[in-house]
């Protein structure tokens, strides 16, 4: 991991995916330990996935619009704006 974290302070943002928790892979996060810090996460969370961020963003910008879209084109017309 010396080529990603040359100077060691790096942090690893585990998912807790199922094939990320293989023995194997634990084993190596075992042997690596002084090279980064690995912080865990829930399964499945919303927070290694900026695409949820950026579909709530963008949800919350097209409810604040009135009056409410009239049809699938003006509404297209508002995703492509904001």
């Amino acid at each position: 991991m010396a080529f990603v974290f040359p100077t060691g302070n790096g942090i690893f943002q585990q998912d807790n995916a199922p094939c990320h928790k293989a023995r194997i892979v634990l084993e190596w996060f075992e042997e690596h330990t002084d090279e980064f810090h690995l912080t865990s996460w829930p399964a499945n969370s919303p927070d290694l996935n900026p695409m949820e961020h950026i579909w709530d963003a963008m949800d919350r910008q097209l409810r604040a619009q009135t009056p409410p879209c009239p049809n699938i084109s003006t509404l297209r017309d508002r995703c492509l704006d904001i």
